[in-house]
C-alpha cells in the first residue's frame, strides 16, 4: 500500500506498520460510523532538538534519572541537550501534540515508520551496510511515548536514533553494530567515516473500547497552504569521522536533526560532503 504526500510517495505497508489491529480507514481518517460521536483532532504539532525533554512528558525512557537535566532526556546533535557533559553518538527529538476533543475512555498512541541507511568509508570507499524502505515500522514498544494527557493536553513522543550509550570520542578500534532490521550489521576498525541515515513519518492514532471505535487515524493540523497533512517527518543524520589522534568523534557540520523528509535518493546515495 502506498500514500501519496506532497513530500512523495511513501510505501506504508499494512502487515509491518502495526501490531494493533488495523482497519481500513485508518489509513484515511475516515470517521466512526453514523451515531457514533467523533473522536478528537490534534490542533499543534511542537518539534524540539534543543535543550531536553519536557517536564509533562511521561515516558517510561524520560525517567531515567540525569542529574545534570534535573530527570530530563538531552536532544539535539550529539545529545547536547543542556548540561550535557559529554556527546554521544546519537541525535535526540521530542514531538509533542495537542489534543482537542478529549473525553473519557480514548485511548491515544503515536506511531512511527521510517527509512534508514548505514554506509562506511574504507580506503576512501563508500559502501553501504544496511538500508530499509520508508513504511518500515519503527514503533517496537511505548517506552518512548507519553498517552496520558495533562494540564496542557499533550501526548509526546522521543527519539534518539544512532548510538546513544556510546560517549565520544569513542576508541579508535570502536565497532558499531545496528540491528534495527534483519541480521546485526557491524562496522569495520579500519572505518575513516561513518553515516547513518534515518527519515521517519509519525501520526496519531486512537481508539474507544467503550464506544466500539477501533484504532483510528485523528486528523492533524492542515499545512499552511490548506492541504491535509497525513504525517509528521522529520530526519536525523549521524556523520562519525577521526580526529588526530583516531578516535571518533561527530561531524558536527554534516550531522543534524531536524523537521521534514529524506528522499530515498539522499538515504540511499553514497554521502558526499
Amino acid at each position: 500500500m502506498y500514500e501519496r504526500t506532497n513530500q512523495g510517495l511513501g510505501q506504508v505497508p499494512k502487515a509491518v506498520v502495526f501490531d494493533r489491529p488495523v482497519w481500513d480507514g485508518l489509513f484515511y481518517g475516515q470517521s466512526p460510523g453514523l451515531g457514533q460521536p467523533p473522536l478528537p483532532h490534534v490542533t499543534e504539532i511542537r518539534f524540539r532538538n534543543t535543550g531536553t525533554t519536557d517536564p509533562e512528558n511521561c515516558c517510561a525512557n524520560c525517567s531515567t534519572l540525569v542529574p545534570a537535566t534535573g530527570g530530563r532526556l538531552n536532544l539535539g546533535v550529539g545529545l547536547r541537550g543542556s548540561g550535557a557533559v559529554s556527546l554521544r553518538a546519537a541525535n535526540g527529538m521530542e514531538l509533542a501534540f495537542t489534543i482537542s476533543g478529549h473525553r473519557p475512555g480514548i485511548e491515544y498512541d503515536i506511531t512511527r515508520t521510517r527509512r534508514n541507511s548505514l554506509w562506511e568509508r574504507r580506503a576512501g570507499v563508500w559502501t553501504r551496510l544496511t538500508t530499509v524502505p520508508m513504511g518500515t515500522r519503527d514503533d517496537r514498544n511505548d517506552d518512548d511515548e507519553c498517552l496520558r494527557l495533562h494540564r496542557s493536553n499533550r501526548i509526546f513522543a522521543e527519539d534518539r536514533p544512532g548510538w546513544n550509550h556510546t560517549v565520544l570520542p569513542a576508541p579508535h578500534d570502536h565497532i558499531f553494530t545496528s540491528r534495527l532490521s534483519g541480521p546485526l550489521v557491524a562496522t569495520h576498525a579500519d572505518a575513516e567515516e561513518i553515516v547513518s541515515r534515518f527519515s521517519f513519518a509519525e501520526w496519531v492514532i486512537a481508539r474507544s473500547k467503550a464506544e466500539g471505535i477501533p484504532w483510528t487515524r485523528l486528523e492533524l493540523p492542515p499545512f499552511r497552504d490548506g492541504t491535509p497533512r497525513r504525517f509528521v517527518f522529520w530526519h536525523s543524520t549521524i556523520w562519525l569521522t577521526r580526529n588526530a589522534s583516531h578516535q571518533w568523534v561527530l561531524d558536527h557540520a554534516h550531522s543534524e536533526i531536524a523537521r521534514g523528509p529524506l528522499r530515498a535518493a539522499v538515504v540511499n546515495s553514497a554521502p558526499t560532503p
